[in-house]
């Protein structure tokens, strides 16, 4: 049921409604003579007899209230399902990844002596990263794989532009995007076309990341909430490679800034157990 404070907005939105939408239908027409305004006079008439938009908006407010309440279970199941399947090897690593950048992106609230444009430029891209690490580590556990891939192409794009900017002229780089192929060799030309694919969905396989669920009736399509997918694991591993080819650019790029001001003794360390737990558990591969 909603209170007084809710149905005084909902008056409200109705009254901004009704007189937004008549207005822009005449300014669209381009014309404002009287048979365009009668017309839409008589319609709008017809409509607020004949239309309750107060239980419409009722009915609306429900609706995405339900939806946001149900993706929110499905989400928190999918994770619970996520939990039970990752690998001892697979949490100990996160934990640790996780940890480790936590760690380090905090060493820039220190202060930096003459910092100068390209450094300010890859602080920004740094900070960026890492909000949106942390945002891709919810959405594989919560099932939204699509929007996870999309993000690990971004993050990749980051981390490339990151590397850029050490090697280049920053006018040289201004506008346009980063090459991956090109600081990534190998590494970029397996990753990067299937981000690509999925981020723009060029094909319909990528779909299936959606979780395609068969009901007793024989209906079969992608499921509307989040749901568990296999390929939540590999999405991670992907998601991992660009995570750890950043946090060794971070503990390069603190040590040149801070010099003897960083103690990076225990972050290099600590990035090396964390590798070596990557290979053993298949995240990552030496190219032999």
């Amino acid at each position: 049921m909603l209170g007084v404070y809710g149905k005084i907005c909902i008056s409200f939105l109705f009254e901004i409604f009704t007189s937004t939408l008549f207005g822009t239908f005449v300014s669209i027409s381009g014309k404002t003579n009287h048979y365009n305004f009668k017309s839409w006079k008589v319609l709008f008439n017809v409509m607020k007899h004949e239309f309750d938009h107060k239980a419409n908006v009722e009915d609306l407010m429900r609706n995405a209230c339900d939806f946001e309440a149900n993706a929110t279970i499905a989400r928190e199941t999918t994770k619970e399902k996520y939990r039970k399947l990752e690998s001892d090897g697979h949490n100990t690593f996160r934990i640790t990844l996780d940890g480790l950048i936590a760690r380090t992106i905090q060493q820039l609230a220190n202060k930096m002596n003459n910092p100068t444009e390209k450094i300010s430029y890859q602080i920004s891209l740094a900070i960026s990263f890492v909000r949106t690490h942390y945002i891709i580590n919810d959405m594989i556990m919560h099932g939204d794989l699509i929007e996870a891939f999309t993000l690990i192409r971004k993050n990749f794009e980051s981390v490339t532009r990151l590397h850029e900017i050490d090697k280049n002229p920053l006018l040289k780089l201004l506008k346009k995007t980063p090459n991956v192929i090109n600081i990534f060799k190998d590494g970029g030309k397996q990753l990067y076309p299937t981000l690509s694919e999925i981020a723009h969905f060029g094909t319909p396989r990528v779909g299936e990341l959606l979780t395609v669920n068969s009901h007793e009736d024989g209906r079969i399509g992608p499921s509307l909430h989040p749901d568990f997918n296999d390929d939540a694991l590999g999405c991670y591993d992907r998601h991992a490679y660009v995570s750890i080819y950043f946090s060794f650019w971070l503990i390069q790029f603190l040590k040149s800034v801070y010099g003897e001001n960083y103690d990076h003794d225990k972050d290099e360390k600590t990035f090396f157990i964390m590798t070596s737990i990557a290979e053993d558990n298949g995240i990552i591969r030496r190219k032999d």
